[in-house]
């Protein structure tokens, strides 16, 4: 073994020393580099070895590597059942895709301009339950900001937090914003509850309002009277004990406060209210024209009050469902609705379909340029 004062070179008589320059690590798998001292092995020096073995046992980095390793095996499994079902029922699914018409483009038009015009109907409603000046084009991309937040965070709550931090950029405070966006869904409820009033008389003898609740009374009986009972008997307990909390109580009283004084502003001023109350139905309509669009695209025969009462009905059964966006209840509200009706079953199912994919993943994109647009200019 050679020791490192042996590798060291003597100084030639009479010559001038040097100073003594700082050693520099060399690199990894250069042995005669200065500063190396030969720890290497397989052409990674000592310092290396140390870090990928840092990094190999980093738990992050085996935290991602098992999620990814997890992906895959249930991507995997789901090719395998997806072919196998492919195989299995491609006659079936081949049979009931002939039997759905090719779509009328123009009317998917009108299903597109719908579900636009709501962003904008719901912006104009925004500014007149807030009382604040602005834009109608930063309205109406706070709501596209809020439809992309809503879809990640069920119960609409994507959708609040995103209208709570735009009012209050824009001034207001925070019980104020809370106000205000109340003040947005009470309209919203109200003129939900007028609708259905109003395609009352569609539903006798059609069997939509059977068809549509149908499923919550099947759940209903499969679980019993006896639980269903129990169930709503712990949820009042809870919210009542909940609500007759001191604690609770005291921090929910400003808030109160301020939203009575909300709705007395609006009182006195009909004109933000009447415009309030119109944009809040102009969303109802946009989205009733959006969906009958989509069914009349796919040649289904109803009338508009048939498509607006399965509508409303629909989503209101549907939004008992604690997932975003009522994804995997209200298409199915949808489809039997408008089947009961009398429309073909295949083509309502393109037609949901479709009615879905536009005025519900489609503005994603644009939602998502917005929020980022929106939270550059510090408006989020």
């Amino acid at each position: 073994m050679l020791s490192p004062g042996m590798l060291d070179v003597p100084a030639v008589p009479g010559a001038p020393r040097s100073p003594a320059l700082p050693r520099r690590p060399g690199k990894a798998g250069s042995p005669g580099a200065p500063g190396a001292t030969g720890a290497v092995f397989g052409g990674v020096d000592a310092t290396g070895a140390a870090a990928v073995a840092v990094d190999l046992g980093d738990p992050k980095l085996v935290r991602s590597r098992r999620t990814r390793l997890r992906i895959l095996v249930a991507a995997g499994v789901l090719a395998v059942v997806a072919g196998l079902m492919a195989t299995r029922f491609r006659e079936d699914v081949v049979g009931s895709l002939s039997a759905v018409p090719a779509p009328s483009w123009p009317w998917l038009v009108v299903c597109v301009v719908a579900s636009g015009t709501f962003y904008v109907a719901h912006g104009v409603s925004v500014r007149a339950a807030s009382g604040l000046r602005m834009g109608l084009g930063i309205a109406t991309a706070s709501q596209l900001a809020a439809a992309a937040a809503n879809r990640v965070v069920p119960a609409g709550l994507g959708a609040i937090a995103v209208h709570l931090r735009f009012l209050e950029r824009r001034g207001m405070t925070r019980p104020a914003a809370l106000a205000a966006v109340a003040s947005i869904k009470g309209a919203a409820f109200l003129v939900h509850l007028a609708g259905i009033a109003l395609v009352a008389g569609t539903l006798r003898g059609s069997g939509i309002g059977e068809a549509v609740t149908r499923p919550v009374r099947m759940t209903v009986n499969g679980l019993g009277t006896g639980p269903v009972i129990a169930g709503l008997a712990v949820v009042g307990v809870g919210v009542g004990s909940a609500v007759a909390h001191p604690r609770i109580r005291a921090r929910a009283r400003p808030a109160l406060r301020v939203f009575r004084q909300h709705l007395g502003v609006l009182a006195r001023s009909p004109g933000r209210t009447i415009v309030l109350v119109s944009s809040t139905a102009a969303t109802k309509i946009c989205q009733v024209t959006a969906l009958a669009g989509a069914v009349w695209a796919f040649e289904g025969g109803l009338s508009i009050a048939s498509v607006a009462a399965v509508y409303l009905i629909g989503s209101a059964v549907a939004g008992a469902a604690p997932t975003a966006g009522n994804v995997g209840a209200l298409e199915p509200a949808l489809v039997i609705g408008l089947t009961a009706s009398g429309a073909t079953g295949a083509a309502m199912v393109a037609a949901v379909l479709v009615f879905r994919l536009i005025s519900y993943w489609l503005p994603i994109i644009p939602g998502v340029t917005a929020l980022a647009m929106m939270r550059r200019r510090g408006d989020l």
